[in-house]
């Protein structure tokens, strides 16, 4: 007998659609069969209409939840997360004082995230430029991998990287086959053009302070790296679908590169500034229309691996703000799906199984979990979104389960809406959070 039985959905997988039973029992999946055929439970549930999507994996979230818990803390975050059909989340090392840049301040980490997380969760240990020896122990904790910037990185205890550094890494990760992800900007080019439009109220500058140029160099020296060491590398925010070919090429020559993007640079254009001022501003910068378009055709051709939120908010950020002094971070973990489903699916950019896959599926292969997590299959988890395609989301403040109640999606109106999360076969809500740590 099975605890809990979900019939009539229609489950999403990377491979199809289906109209397919679920049967749950001891938190995994143990049974799917056709309509009317899975036998008997002890718990049912109907969802006739909904599409059923595995739970979601998010790779790049900051959580902030040490030192800087009032931007965010691990009970609101991790609620949004699962508000949004999220399961698992994997948070970057910056954003908490101190920086995750070594084992004792990755334990730091844990404990403070014990006992108040709603998704299972993932950490990555910071690369700097002087911390290599303490590699061994940030990974002997259970880091999922490690995380550099090529530019400045905001924080002054986590350093931006620097060449021989990041090649020794890459080396190690090679041999350990572990992760690197890298936020991919030029420091010299952002400095240069920053400068050179430092003052301007006109947020279309934003753009050239930051230019795609500078993201891609940076992708093409990661590609580099990575080629030359056969290490796992992961191009973090994808902002320019012109960086999209130098990563095609270099996996020609046998590069492990993958990549993201993100849902802003998928629903928002510069254009948009003009209405969300400082909402919008993140690092990189959101581009033009046509690049949107194209980062969208790149996503649904499978150029562009998985999609990330990038989860950044702040509670100082103010739509007074210029495009000088703005926090750079949006906070948007609760809206990843809609978006793919209201602004991709819902207008023909993007398919229900492709969804699937950069959604859950190829994040669980890069964090290494796909043996657990990532699609609806027999053994796996039963992590499970279910999305109502009926209905609207209007996605204002009483929605948001985020600590700060302020993003550049507030007001939006989506397509969808995420009815129910589950996690290892449990419906999540408040108030009992039941994550569990996930050691890579």
């Amino acid at each position: 007998m099975y605890d809990l039985a979900i019939k009539r959905g229609c489950v999403i997988t990377p491979d199809g659609k289906q109209q397919l039973d679920i049967g749950i029992r001891n938190g995994r999946i143990a049974g799917l069969s056709l309509p009317g055929m899975l036998g008997e439970a002890k718990d049912t549930l109907e969802v006739p209409g909904r599409y059923i999507f595995p739970g979601g994996i998010d790779v790049h979230v900051h959580m902030d939840d040490l030192g800087a818990e009032e931007m965010e803390d691990w009970r609101h975050g991790s609620l949004a997360a699962a508000a949004g059909g999220i399961t698992t989340v994997a948070d970057m090392p910056i954003d908490n004082v101190p920086a995750t840049v070594n084992g004792d301040t990755l334990r730091m980490k844990l404990e403070r995230i014990k006992g108040n997380s709603y998704t299972d969760y993932m950490a990555w240990g910071g690369l700097a430029t002087d911390n290599l020896a303490s590699i061994p122990d940030m990974l002997k904790e259970g880091a999922a991998g490690l995380k550099a910037f090529l530019c400045d990185s905001g924080a002054k205890d986590f350093a931006q990287v620097t060449d021989p550094i990041l090649l020794e890494a890459m080396r190690m990760a090679a041999a350990e086959d572990f992760p690197i992800i890298i936020h991919a900007e030029n420091e010299a080019i952002n400095q240069y053009y920053t400068k050179k439009y430092k003052g301007s109220s006109r947020w279309e500058d934003l753009g050239r302070m930051r230019p795609e140029v500078s993201e891609m160099e940076a992708v093409a020296k990661c590609a580099l790296f990575a080629r030359l060491t056969g290490a796992r590398v992961h191009i973090a925010h994808i902002s320019s679908a012109k960086s999209i070919p130098i990563i095609q090429e270099a996996r020609r020559q046998g590069a492990r590169l993958t990549c993201e993007t993100c849902p802003h640079y998928l629903m928002f254009s510069q254009e948009d500034y003009i209405e969300k001022g400082a909402l919008l501003k993140c690092a990189p910068p959101i581009r033009d229309e046509e690049n949107k378009a194209a980062l969208w055709k790149e996503l649904e051709d499978g150029n562009i691996d998985i999609i990330s939120s990038d989860h950044s908010p702040s509670a100082y950020k103010s739509e007074a703000d210029g495009p000088d002094d703005a926090w750079a971070g949006i906070s948007g973990i609760q809206c990843t799906l809609l978006v793919l489903y209201s602004e991709g699916y819902c207008k023909g950019r993007i398919s229900l199984e492709r969804i699937a896959q950069i959604f859950s599926y190829k994040p669980a292969g890069l964090m290494g979990i796909d043996k657990r997590k990532g699609s609806i299959a027999l053994g796996k988890e039963a992590d499970l979104a279910i999305l109502d395609p009926t209905k609207k989301t209007v996605f204002g403040e009483a929605q948001m389960k985020t600590k700060v109640k302020s993003s550049v999606y507030k007001n939006s109106c989506f397509q969808g809406a995420v009815e129910r999360t589950y996690l290892r076969g449990v419906m999540v809500k408040e108030p009992a959070p039941q994550g569990c740590y996930i050691c890579r």
